[in-house]
C-alpha cells in the first residue's frame, strides 16, 4: 500500500475513533441513567480493592444504639438530657471537637431541652449540631422550633442526598443558603472548618476511607450511654461524632454495599460524617475526581482499538475476537490499576495525584463497539464505492465473470499508477473509412457493434481488458488490473481468436454486398506504465507509454507485408509452441534498434510448402547469401499471393541484405 493511502486510512481511523469516543462520553454525561452499571463497578472497586487503612487516630464515633434508647421511656426525640450529660462528658475528657448528628425540630420536656441548651452554650470547644430546612424532613413549625433551638453558628447540613439514578450515597452536599438567609456548609465540612481546613464550596465526591480489615471498621465506635465510664485517654484530642447507628432509621446504601448483600449493609449517616469529616480534615480527593485523563485516555484507546479493528476488512469472527481480547484486558488493568502497590506508581501519582486509578470499564465497551460500528459502516460504504467504481470503469471492459470476481474481491486489483510487464493488442480494419462513406449510420452501426461484440468477446474470453475503441479499432491490454502471469500467451491466443472470427464476419459481411476488409492485428509484450489517467473530472483507466506505441505501429506493419497479425520477440518467446515465420528486424521511424517481428502461423500454413520455402529463403536472407535473390524468386513464383516473401523479394531487387530493414513510414 502506498505511503499516500496508508496515511489516508490512519487518519480516518483517527477520525473515527475521535467521533465515537466524544458520542460515547456524550451520551454517558448527558444521559446519567446509561452509567449505572459504570458507577456500579466503581462502587465495587471501591469498596473491596481499595488498600486496606488504620483506623482513624482522631476521629471517633459515639454511636447511639437501640441498647441505648432502651434505656429511655420514648425512643424519639432522642432523651435531650442524656445527650447533655454525653456532650459535657466527651468535653471534660478533652475531645478536641463534637459533631451532634441529632436533628432538634420539635421540643420535649422543658427541663431536659433547657439542660440541653444550657450545655451546648457551655462547650469551649468547636462543635457543629446537624440542621435542615429540607421539606423531605421538617415542617414549617419543626423548622421554626429548629431556627430557634439551634443557633447559625452551629449549623451544618445533615441533608444526605442519595444518586437518583440509583440510591447510592456518593456526594459531599455543598454549602447552600437555607430559608432564614444563613449560608450553611455540611455538618462535617462545618466541624473541619472549625479546625482550619478548607472546605470547598461546591459539590464534591466523597473520598471513602478504606478499612484496616473486613472485621475492622474505618472508625472507632463507642456505645453512647458508655462514654461515661470509657478511659479519658480514648476521647482525649478526638474528634468525636454523636449519631444514631440504629438498624432502621438514618441508614443509606454506600459503595460499601456493593458485593455485600449479607445482613444490612446500609451505612449510618453518622458513619458516613466521619467519612467526609476525615476526607475534609486530610484534603482527601476521591479516586472518580482524578479520573477525568484516564478516563479519557481509557475512551481514545478502546474508540481507536474499535476504529483500527474495524477497518482492517478481517472476517467477522476476527473483529469480534480480537474486540472480546481488548475489552478483557482493559478490565484487568482496571482492577489491577486501582491497586495501590503496582510497580508504576510514581507514573499513576504523577497522571492523577493519586494512587489509585479509577479507570471506566463500561463507556470504553461502549466506545470500542461504535467505533467498531462505525469504522465498519465506513469501510463497508467505502468498499461500496470501489464496487461501484469498478464496475463504472469496468463493466465496459471486461467480462461479465471478471468483473462479477473483481467487484467481490477488490483487493485482486491495483488501480494505482505502476510499472507493470504487459501485453498489449490494437486491431483495425482495412478500408473501413472507406466502408463508413458507403453505409448508411444505421446499418454502419449495426454492423460496426457486432464486429466489435466478437472481437471483444475473443479478448474477454482470455482475460484481457478492452482500453479503448477508436472507430473500428479495439486497443486491449493484459495483465491489467488482474494479474495475469501468463499474458503474453493468452494475448497471442486472443489475437489468434479475434483473427478467426474477423474472417468468417468478413466473409458473413462480404456474402450480404458490404465490402467488409480483412483485420490487422498487432502483439507486444514489454513493461508500461498503467493506471487512472486523466483530468480531476474524467479519468481512464489505460496504459501508457513506448510498449503501446510499439504495439500500434506494430498493427499498422500489416499493410506493408500483406499480413494480418504481427507479434514481437517477447511475445513470441512466450508461446514457443505457436508456429511462426519471422519478417525481420524491422526498424520503425523515430527509432535506431529494429523490433524483431513475427507472423504466428495456423492449420495448414504452418506446416505446408510455402511457408518451408520461406524459412529456408529467410534463412539465407538472413546469413545476407547471394542465393537469397534466386529463392524468394522461386517462392514468389510459385506462391504469388505471399505478399510478404514479394515484400522481401522487391528488397534484395534494391540491393539490400540481411534480416534486418528500416520502415520509410510509420
Amino acid at each position: 500500500m502506498e505511503a499516500g493511502a496508508v496515511l489516508k486510512r490512519v487518519a480516518t481511523t483517527l477520525v473515527i475513533a475521535a467521533i465515537a469516543g466524544s458520542l460515547t462520553f456524550g451520551i454517558f454525561y448527558f444521559f446519567p441513567f446509561l452509567g449505572t452499571a459504570e458507577r456500579w463497578t466503581r462502587d465495587f472497586r471501591i469498596a473491596n480493592l481499595s488498600p486496606p487503612e488504620p483506623q482513624h487516630p482522631d476521629i471517633v464515633v459515639a454511636a447511639i444504639t437501640e441498647e441505648t434508647l432502651s434505656a429511655f421511656p420514648y425512643r424519639s426525640p432522642v432523651d435531650r438530657k442524656f445527650l447533655a450529660d454525653t456532650i459535657r462528658i466527651v468535653a471534660e475528657k478533652g475531645a478536641k471537637a463534637i459533631l451532634i448528628d441529632v436533628l432538634f425540630d420539635q421540643e420535649t420536656e422543658e427541663e431536659k431541652d433547657d439542660a440541653l441548651r444550657e450545655a451546648l452554650a457551655d462547650l469551649k470547644i468547636p462543635f457543629s449540631i446537624s440542621y435542615s430546612d429540607s421539606p423531605t424532613y421538617v415542617t414549617d413549625e419543626q423548622l421554626a422550633y429548629l431556627d430557634d433551638f439551634v443557633k447559625p453558628a452551629w449549623r451544618g447540613l445533615a441533608d444526605i442526598e442519595p444518586d437518583k439514578t440509583d440510591g447510592i450515597i456518593r456526594f459531599v452536599p455543598p454549602p447552600r443558603t437555607v430559608k432564614d438567609g444563613t449560608y450553611v456548609p455540611n455538618v462535617a465540612a462545618r466541624v473541619a472548618q472549625l479546625l482550619g481546613a478548607k472546605i470547598p464550596d461546591k459539590q464534591s465526591i466523597i473520598a471513602w476511607r478504606g478499612e484496616p480489615d473486613s472485621a475492622t471498621q474505618p472508625f472507632r465506635e463507642f456505645p453512647s450511654h458508655a462514654v461515661r465510664v470509657l478511659p479519658e485517654t480514648w476521647f482525649r484530642d478526638k474528634i468525636v461524632l454523636v449519631g444514631a447507628n440504629l438498624s432502621l432509621t438514618d441508614r443509606y446504601r454506600t459503595p460499601f454495599s456493593i458485593g455485600r448483600d449479607v445482613g444490612d449493609n446500609r451505612m449510618a449517616g453518622i458513619v458516613i460524617q466521619a467519612h467526609i469529616l476525615a476526607q475534609m480534615l486530610e484534603g482527601r480527593v476521591a479516586p472518580e475526581d482524578r479520573a477525568f485523563v484516564p478516563h479519557l485516555v481509557t475512551l481514545a484507546i478502546l474508540a481507536l482499538i474499535g476504529a483500527a479493528l474495524g477497518s482492517t476488512g478481517v472476517p467477522i469472527w476476527a473483529r469480534l475476537g480480537g474486540a472480546t481480547l481488548a475489552v478483557v484486558l482493559m478490565w484487568a488493568a482496571g482492577w489491577y490499576l486501582f491497586k495501590a502497590n503496582h510497580p508504576f506508581v510514581p507514573l499513576v501519582e504523577a497522571l492523577t495525584g493519586g494512587r489509585n486509578l479509577l479507570v471506566p470499564l463500561i463507556e470504553p465497551i461502549v466506545a470500542l463497539g461504535l467505533s467498531l460500528w462505525l469504522s465498519d459502516a465506513w469501510s463497508g460504504r467505502a468498499e461500496r464505492q470501489q464496487k461501484k467504481f469498478i464496475q463504472g470503469v469496468f463493466s465496459k471492459y471486461v467480462s461479465a465473470e471478471l468483473l462479477n470476481e473483481i467487484v467481490k474481491d477488490p483487493k485482486k486489483l491495483d488501480l494505482s499508477a505502476s510499472r507493470r510487464p504487459m501485453s498489449l493488442i490494437f486491431t483495425d480494419v482495412q478500408g473501413f473509412t472507406t466502408l463508413s462513406e458507403k453505409l448508411e449510420a444505421a446499418h454502419l452501426a449495426d454492423v460496426l457493434n457486432r464486429y466489435l461484440d466478437g472481437g471483444c468477446r475473443e479478448i474477454w474470453k482470455y482475460g484481457g481488458t478492452i482500453n479503448q475503441f477508436t472507430g473500428d479499432a479495439i486497443y486491449a491490454m493484459f495483465n491489467a488490473p488482474r494479474e495475469q502471469p501468463d499474458h503474453a500467451k493468452l494475448a497471442l491466443k486472443a489475437a489468434l481468436d479475434i483473427d478467426a472470427f474477423s474472417e468468417v464476419f468478413r466473409a458473413g459481411e462480404r456474402a450480404k454486398g458490404v465490402d467488409m476488409g480483412m483485420t490487422r492485428i498487432g502483439v507486444h509484450t514489454a513493461e508500461a506504465n498503467v493506471g487512472n489517467f486523466g483530468s480531476l473530472d474524467r479519468y481512464e483507466y489505460k496504459a501508457l507509454g513506448d510498449a503501446v506505441n510499439t504495439a500500434a505501429r506494430l498493427e499498422g506493419l500489416n499493410k506493408y507485408f500483406g499480413t494480418r497479425i504481427l507479434i514481437t520477440q517477447q511475445t513470441r518467446d512466450a508461446s514457443p509452441e505457436i508456429p511462426c515465420r519471422k519478417v525481420g528486424g524491422v526498424i520503425v521511424k523515430g527509432k535506431s534498434e529494429p523490433i524483431h517481428v513475427y507472423e504466428p502461423l495456423t492449420g495448414e500454413r504452418a506446416t505446408d510448402e510455402n511457408t518451408k520455402l520461406y524459412l529456408a529463403a529467410f534463412e539465407l536472407m538472413k546469413a545476407k547469401d547471394p542465393g537469397a535473390l534466386a529463392a524468394f524468386e522461386d517462392l514468389c513464383r510459385r506462391y504469388p499471393d505471399d505478399a510478404l516473401a514479394e515484400y522481401h523479394l522487391d528488397r534484395l531487387r534494391a540491393g539490400e541484405t540481411g534480416e534486418v530493414f528500416a520502415m520509410a513510414e510509420k
